[in-house]
């Protein structure tokens, strides 16, 4: 509103939409937004709509004929805020057109998509600046994005030509998202294990390649739960059909490819399980942040395998710049560290994007509440990292692996081994009953907790950090949590996977754990109709479904006719409010967060008349 530029970091859900939607409503002149998809499109103008806000939108998909009746309607006046993507300003004819206009602000949602550093990278982003530059008068430019490291935050403003811009990061943080890394041996298993518990919940599966979707979405489908695919190999028509039937709540879970999900505006999402590991934290936080916009407790679950990052370094290959390349490796290295850390996995995150003074402990991941059995590795670490040192030692200061360490610890005579004279240094097989798999699970848990370091690179080799001699001099006990696939050693020794183990491990699979989250709205509303004495029953007892489900059958009723997505009239936060609070009149059913005058005048009656007839009933 003074006329500044802004760059803005801000977690899913803590409104940054409202930051450049009220200067909008505000202004006199026309705000243009540059979205990356058609959903984000559709999703925001008709939220904007439905709060009788003045929005439209051009895209691909639209006839000339619709395109024509929003430019006339734009140029009358009719529109305040106007979404497009940014391959429209590619058109020479379309830039003209904003040149006739008295554009105020220019807002780029999804900002990191402008960096090549970060993830979704978008070229047309780069397009953007000299656009804006081409207009008779420059607008205020606005840049807003949930997800970007200090590296791709300076390109952000260097990309778009920000002028001084007013900056603010609110931090990274999502409290009500639980945070979990799981290494299981058969991670199909674990899936429709974790799936079929909470078969009712909206939820998104992603998966590395076209045929783990095919794989998964077969395998919840045989469940007999509501599963659709998402893929690029799959024909324009279909993945309209199956993004609109799970946006819709017509199917509970969506197993998809990174190609789906950008932009995905559906508030209720309760668990988001990646199947595989992304390439790097900046990708899985995008897209893990999918769950819980609604800002109600929401599941963040990966399944590692050491294959995945074979896979990861694939993709990562097929990239065309050197540059480009490495960055990738090493955005790589830190999600592979992600996933053997033993620390706090929500710290780890926030430390990543460079959020300091995130507390060592949080409460609320895997890492700090479960109770899995640790393993002492104090004397195995011991003896990798001085493997480590005396490789280096024979070999003149060469640097190697992973794969090439497991090698010598556990005594391989290999050809390249026995020219390097590795066969007569100290730790050549000091470890030969532990299996290859134990070694590098071990070594990669040194690299998370940074007793060791990888230099960037597809195959990155291994060297010291300032830890690592003081750990080598003793005082230090390290405790390594057991992974259900690895066998400490190869003879004999078992990791325990009995019942009685698996209790008292007291292993927990995430938020839902409670018997799911009617769970959680029935210890909501017990608070609250405590403190209100509305009413002496809970709002979400019956175990039959309740209020809560009741108003959910009414949402979903007249979200089918006004063709919206359900959570667009009213979210499972604010229904669950109505739960808690129990409104019986308009006055009241203000106060409830996400109703306001035009939504209360809409719908507020129908679901006035829903909460009556509810404490009737129950009284």
């Amino acid at each position: 509103m003074e006329g500044r530029d802004v760059l803005c970091i801000m977690p899913t859900g803590a409104g940054k939409s409202l930051c450049y939607q009220v200067p909008a409503i505000l202004r006199d002149s026309v705000t243009i937004v540059l979205s990356p998809l058609i959903s984000l499109m559709k999703d925001q103008v008709d939220s904007l709509r439905q709060n009788g806000v003045r929005a439209a939108s051009i895209n691909s998909m639209m006839v000339w004929d619709d395109v024509m009746s929003v430019i006339r309607l734009v140029r009358g006046g009719g529109v305040r805020i106007l979404y497009i993507a940014p391959e429209r300003l590619e058109n020479e004819r379309f830039r003209g057109f904003l040149g006739s206009l008295d554009v105020g602000l220019v807002v780029v949602d999804e900002a990191h998509c402008v960096s090549q550093w970060g993830h979704d990278f978008r070229p047309a982003y780069l397009g953007i600046a000299p656009a804006v530059s081409g207009l008779p008068v420059r607008p205020v430019v606005a840049a807003f994005t949930a997800t970007a490291t200090p590296e791709v935050r300076d390109d952000i403003m260097a990309q778009l030509s920000l002028e001084s811009p007013f900056t603010m990061t609110t931090g990274f943080d999502r409290e009500n998202l639980f945070f979990q890394v799981e290494h299981p041996s058969d991670k199909k298993s674990f899936l429709l294990d974790y799936a079929k518990k909470f078969s009712q919940m909206s939820g998104i599966v992603y998966c590395s390649t076209r045929k783990a979707v095919e794989d998964v979405a077969y395998g919840l489908s045989s469940l007999g739960i509501s599963a659709v695919r998402y893929h690029a190999g799959l024909a324009d028509a279909e993945r309209r059909k199956n993004q609109e039937d799970f946006i819709y709540d017509r199917m509970a879970v969506m197993v998809a490819t990174n190609a789906f999900g950008m932009g995905i505006d559906k508030s209720n999402v309760r668990y988001v399980l990646h199947y595989n590991m992304p390439g790097s934290i900046d990708s899985y936080y995008q897209e893990a942040g999918r769950a819980g916009r609604d800002g109600l407790p929401a599941d963040c679950i990966l399944l590692f395998g050491q294959g995945d990052i074979q896979m990861a370094k694939f993709l990562i290959s097929k990239g065309e710049a050197a540059e480009s390349r490495n960055a990738g490796y090493r955005k790589l290295s830190a999600m592979v560290d992600y996933c053997n850390t033993g620390r706090c996995l929500r710290s780890f995150i926030l430390n990543y994007f460079g959020e300091t003074g995130a507390p060592e402990r949080c409460d609320s991941c895997g890492s700090c509440v479960s109770e899995v059995e640790r393993s002492d590795v104090t004397l195995e670490a011991q003896k990798i990292l001085s493997c480590v040192y005396r490789i280096a030692e024979r070999t003149g200061g060469k640097r190697f692996g992973v794969s090439m360490l497991a090698d010598v610890l556990r005594g391989s005579r290999r050809e390249q081994i026995l020219n390097l004279g590795l066969d007569g240094i100290s730790t050549w097989g000091i470890m030969k009953d532990y299996s290859a798999a134990a070694i590098k699970d071990m070594a990669n848990f040194l690299l998370a907790e940074n007793y060791l370091k990888a230099e960037d690179g597809e195959f990155p080799t291994l060297s010291f950090t300032e830890k690592t001699f003081p750990f080598l001099k003793g005082g230090t006990r390290l405790l390594m949590r057991k992974h259900e696939d690895g066998p400490a050693r190869e003879k004999g020794e078992k990791n325990e996977k009995s019942e009685k183990s698996e209790q008292k491990s007291g292993r927990r699979q995430g938020i839902f754990s409670d018997g799911g989250l009617v769970a959680a709205f029935r210890s909501m509303a017990r608070e609250i109709s405590g403190k209100t004495g509305k009413t002496g029953k809970s709002a979400v007892q019956d175990e039959e479904g309740g209020l809560f489900e009741e108003l959910r059958a009414l949402r979903r009723k007249i979200a089918s006719t006004e063709g919206v997505p359900p959570y667009i009239v009213f979210s499972d936060k604010t229904l669950s409010h109505m739960c808690k609070a129990l409104p019986s009149d308009e006055d009241e059913m203000l106060d409830i967060p996400g109703v306001g005058e035009t939504k209360l005048e809409k719908y507020g009656g129908a679901f006035l008349d829903a909460i009556r007839i509810w404490r009737e009933r129950v009284r």
